[in-house]
């Protein structure tokens, strides 16, 4: 659990000291404890609502802010009130389960903030806590209390006496599914939804999350309501919660022939993805597909990779040798995110074939579960540097030292991605502050450097849970396995790769670079200039398109193209220096405000 101890935590709001935590029933914190900031504001809100008789509740919180303990809180909250006398927390996964029944750290959280030492069970065998009906605190999955025996006992358990409701990670419940059906059948006195990314790609409503209905331009949509959310902004102000994010998106230029006609195109992978918007498109999905077994692909992404990895592990190992710090040592670590068992066996043949000095390996499906969990537990202890894996990590593995992620499947769903890139911004203090940084090495049909730019926009998070938020979702599940392109892929090249360092948290500074100082002007190309302002126009015709449709309204690329047509009388290819820099300029104004202007 995180926050547990003192240091670990932040403090109150400024001026609020002891007095804001004497405002939660049933809390006194003790041993110098401190509730972070978000955590204080989130229950603060929950007393006062469920004094009102407001029984439902979301709150959303960064990976690494402390659910656990905001979750355990919250519970100490409607037991002190007399709304609830027991507690069941459902997670997805089952090492998200054990962050919760930990019986050292469940002792020391409800030490530290001044509440009873409830009892507890966990919940995967009814002959336990059935016998033991008067346990206070079940500690479930969604998956057992779905199952018959399971669904029985607990319904029985939640007969017994008015319970509150935890449900973790939320967006992994959808109210259509078979685990909110069978969790809508069992008495509640209140309920917490919690999560990182309130949301889900296939736009469907979440279970237990109160939403409010707004009218936009005559349409009816849900936005989700939450009584506290923190922001990446938010934690990252607080400090020591979150790593900095770089992104280093590769391009490539592939070439496609027909295998009937013969019929040969090149492109590079973004202009692809442009054409493609459609998630339908065999033909684009399958050469994303091929592509990513390519030698020129696992060439391009991964070299880079493993140059900044090398490079990261030699600057830690200085700063330590200058310190004289012997003890306590952890190195960065790799994630390597694949799409596909077969994928990831590739990727470790290739890591192990030019990289034979570091200790990888690969977790999935295919293999064995005991020797699955070694692994995964060696890679949690620092033993091996780089894990290969294909939706193996996620929420609730908190390996800290992860601090470059090399995604290189094909999810582009935003509230997959953001759980990708969040296994490696939790915040080490076993690094220093400018150690302290995240690479993510994506390609560019990978949709990751605008999920960043989104990120860190200042808006607020009230995201729209039944209207396709974002074009790229995952490919796969529109995409009829039995079906063949008639396109085969024949060669690839890297074209080119772009570094995004994406200060979220512009008051957290970086000590200033040769970069940063004044550069020499330098006479201008002005084809190569052109060529650049044209290449700046699509990209941000692009972005604009994305961002209109992220809003709900479809607005294609062409469409936003034909408007500056008509603006500046003139088609982009027939534009000189001064009015593509009108039109970029006319591109970044939309941008900004969110609409063509």
């Amino acid at each position: 659990m995180v926050g547990l101890h003192s240091q670990h935590g932040t403090s109150l709001l400024p001026g609020r000291k002891e007095s804001a935590a004497a405002e939660l029933p049933g809390i006194t914190l003790r041993n110098g404890f401190r509730f972070r900031q978000g955590q204080e504001q989130f229950l603060l809100r929950l007393a006062s609502a469920l004094r009102k008789g407001e029984v439902n509740h979301l709150g959303v919180f960064v990976p690494g802010y402390g659910k656990t303990i905001t979750a355990l809180s919250s519970f100490v909250i409607a037991h002190a009130l007399g709304v609830a006398q027991k507690l069941v927390v459902f997670v997805p996964r089952g090492n998200l389960r054990d962050q919760y029944a930990d019986p050292k750290e469940l002792t020391r959280v409800f030490h530290s903030i001044g509440a009873p030492a409830f009892s507890y069970c966990v919940a995967d065998s009814e002959r336990v806590f059935l016998k033991n009906l008067h346990t206070q605190i079940i500690i479930t999955t969604y998956q057992y209390a779905s199952g018959r025996g399971g669904h029985k006992a607990l319904h029985a358990f939640c007969e017994a006496a008015p319970c509150m409701f935890v449900f973790d990670e939320v967006h992994h419940l959808s109210d259509e599914g078979l685990w909110a059906s069978k969790l809508s059948e069992f008495a509640s006195a209140c309920s917490v939804a919690l999560s990182g990314t309130p949301m889900r790609s296939d736009n469907k409503t979440l279970f237990g999350v109160p939403f409010e209905v707004r009218n936009n331009n005559g349409q009816k949509e849900q936005y989700y309501v939450a009584l506290h959310e923190v922001s990446l902004r938010d934690a990252h102000q607080e400090g020591k919660i979150l790593k900095r994010v770089d992104a280093h998106v590769i391009d490539y230029k592939i070439k496609m022939t027909r295998t009937d006609t013969g019929e040969m195109v090149e492109m590079s992978l973004a202009q692809m993805t442009d054409i493609s918007k459609s998630k339908s498109d065999i033909d684009a999905f399958l050469a994303r597909k091929k592509l990513r077994f390519h030698d020129v692909y696992l060439q391009s992404l991964l070299m880079p990779a493993f140059d900044r990895f090398a490079e990261k592990r030699r600057a830690l190992r200085e700063e330590r040798s200058k310190s004289g710090a012997t003890s306590g040592f952890r190195d960065h670590q790799m994630l390597v995110i694949a799409m596909s068992n077969k994928h990831a066996a590739s990727i470790l043949e290739f890591v192990q074939d030019r990289f034979p000095g570091i200790r990888s390996a690969r977790i999935g499906q295919d293999v064995p579960e005991q020797e699955r969990l070694k692994l995964l537990d060696d890679y949690r202890n620092g033993h091996v540097d780089v894990m290969v894996q294909v939706d193996m990590i996620g929420e609730g593995t908190d390996i800290k030292p992860i601090s470059i992620i090399v995604k290189a499947d094909l999810v582009r769903a935003f509230s997959k991605t953001m759980q990708q890139i969040f296994r490696g911004m939790r915040y080490f203090d076993g690094f220093s502050e400018e150690a302290n940084v995240c690479d993510i090495y994506a390609a560019n049909d990978s949709g990751v450097v605008h999920i960043l730019e989104w990120i860190s926009n200042e808006e607020q998070l009230g995201i729209k849970m039944k209207q396709v938020r974002l074009l790229d979702e995952i490919v796969e599940r529109a995409t009829p396995v039995q079906q063949e392109s008639m396109w085969e892929l024949t060669d690839v090249q890297h074209k080119g790769t772009e570094t995004h360092s994406l200060e979220l948290f512009p008051d957290f500074s970086r000590s200033q670079s040769a970069a940063q100082q004044p550069a020499m002007q330098k006479v201008v190309d002005v084809a190569a200039r052109e060529q650049e302002l044209r290449q700046e126009c699509a990209n941000l015709a692009s972005k604009l398109s994305y961002i209109l449709k992220s809003a709900g309204r479809t607005v294609e690329v062409s469409v936003i193209h034909a408007e500056a047509k008509r603006r500046f009388a003139k088609a982009q290819e027939q534009m000189s220096i001064p009015e593509l820099t009108k039109k970029r300029d006319w591109l970044s104004h939309c941008i900004a405000m969110r609409r063509m202007v």
